[in-house]
């Protein structure tokens, strides 16, 4: 993972900025705007972040200042409209009962490893990747290509529109870097999660797989889902939106290089003419200096006639009524998802919280179990992409080290998910499901898949 340059990753893992409500009749959705995502949220209570953890003894981080620049430089794409901001929604009310950790998870935790051997990882079943990893598969560095030159940190995250006839370019930030609309600042202290709009300015219908992901310091997350007639709507035509790109890095591609796996060039995700685009923002501000909210995505498409498979999402909450005691150290789940279907997972990664010292998710095939992803630092939550080109880092849970299965990860009808999350409660508070970095935890499983998915209606963690 690339590391954040400004150092927010002390604080940087509250992500998600969605409230659960239910649909239909036992069906639950996670929605960015339908069902009243929080709009401008802030830390509890509306107070400064902190990035000693809440309740502990624990010094703040020394702030980051933001490099000052001198001109203002032309914009970047449209302006997108920000909704009314609202209060942070309190966590579910029902404790759910949660099994005591067997492992403590107190010291400090490793980096990744990088396999030094091909194949899958141990216990696992995955095709073995040819190159580890392939040739092309570069991570993206930052590059002062867009000539920005304003007073605020991040100029050299901004990339170029693509060309037309290859690609749309999404864009969520200020007209003029000089008289910059309040909506795009964030106050030193601050920690805002809050919706953004903007159009699909597509002249037909296109495909896209390959994204290019982009934000300013002080971006957590972006969720960007497509909507229909102003309402967001789901693949079974139900209010809840198509995720069409997410990201908790400032730099990323997927995948990784640009590089499409030979299994996956019929791949592809649509963008409709006439639909809009929701985003919505997580940003934190550890600085002592005002920081843009700005983001850039490019959507690269694919040519039609090569389009045979379309991405479905995968978004699992688990329980969302847990709570854990101060001090208390537990695991929420294990949850379960039947999976319907024949196909197989693109990428995955595990949305959890500060107080999160493990994600841990199984594919279940005839009763054997088969680990695909354990993820352990929340600061940087490892994403796998799962293809015949791309080693992943092998896990280790003796020795704490994190990483998944590596090739393609297949699923087929009867099989099943199963993931947990071990939380150790650091703070003096109960822990609920919220979007507060250390206030708040979640256990959410994140992917996207072609051919299978988790049933409908299922795979809600018991809810």
């Amino acid at each position: 993972m690339v590391r954040r340059p400004d150092k927010l990753a002390k604080i940087q893992s509250s992500k998600l900025s969605q409230r659960v409500c239910e649909v239909g009749v036992g069906l639950i959705l996670i929605c960015a705007a339908a069902c009243g995502t929080p709009q401008g949220t802030s830390t509890s209570e509306g107070a400064p972040v902190n990035p000693a953890v809440p309740g502990t003894s624990s010094a703040a981080a020394p702030a980051q200042s933001a490099p000052a620049g001198t001109a203002a430089a032309p914009s970047q794409g449209s302006t997108a409209a920000a909704t009314t901001p609202t209060t942070t929604p309190a966590a579910g009310a029902a404790g759910a009962p949660s099994t005591a950790a067997t492992t403590p998870a107190v010291t400090p935790l490793p980096g990744t490893a990088q396999p030094t051997t091909p194949g899958a990882a141990p216990g696992t079943t995955g095709t073995t990747p040819a190159t580890t990893p392939a040739a092309g598969h570069t991570k993206p560095t930052t590059s002062p290509e867009c000539g920005l030159k304003t007073q605020y940190a991040g100029d050299d995250y901004c990339i170029n529109k693509p060309d037309p006839e290859k690609g749309w370019q999404l864009h969520i930030g200020p007209d003029n870097y000089d008289n910059v609309d309040p909506k795009y600042l964030l106050q030193p202290g601050e920690e805002i999660t809050n919706n953004f709009t903007a159009p699909v300015t597509v002249d037909r219908k296109r495909y896209f797989y390959y994204r290019q992901f982009r934000m300013r310091p002080g971006a957590h997350h972006n969720i960007i889902t497509a909507t229909a007639g102003g309402m967001m709507m789901n693949p079974f035509g139900e209010v809840g939106g198509r995720r069409v790109g997410t990201t908790n890095h400032l730099i990323e591609d997927n995948p990784v290089g640009g590089v499409i796996a030979p299994e996956n060039k019929g791949v592809g995700i649509p963008l409709e003419p006439g639909t809009s685009i929701n985003v919505s923002l997580h940003s934190i501000n550890t600085t002592d200096k005002p920081q843009l909210r700005e983001i850039w995505v490019n959507f690269m498409y694919r040519p039609d006639e090569e389009v045979t498979e379309e991405v479905e999402q995968m978004f699992q909450t688990g329980d969302v009524t847990f709570q854990v005691q101060p001090r208390e150290e537990v695991v929420l789940g294990p949850y379960s998802c039947p999976i319907e279907g024949d196909g197989r997972m693109l990428w995955f990664y595990g949305h959890r919280h500060a107080n999160n010292v493990r994600f841990s998710v199984w594919r279940v095939r005839d009763g054997k179990k088969d680990l695909f992803y354990e993820g352990r630092n929340w600061e940087e939550p490892m994403v796998l992409e799962y293809s015949s080109t791309v080693m992943n880092p092998v896990p280790d849970t003796a020795k704490m080290i994190e990483g998944g299965m590596s090739g393609i990860l297949d699923f087929k009808t009867g099989d099943s998910i199963e993931w947990e999350c071990q939380i150790v409660n650091k703070t003096d508070q109960v822990l609920g499901f919220s979007n507060n970095t250390y206030t708040g935890e979640m256990c959410i499983m994140d992917a996207e898949l072609v051919g299978a998915n988790c049933a409908r209606g299922g795979g809600l963690g018991g809810l």
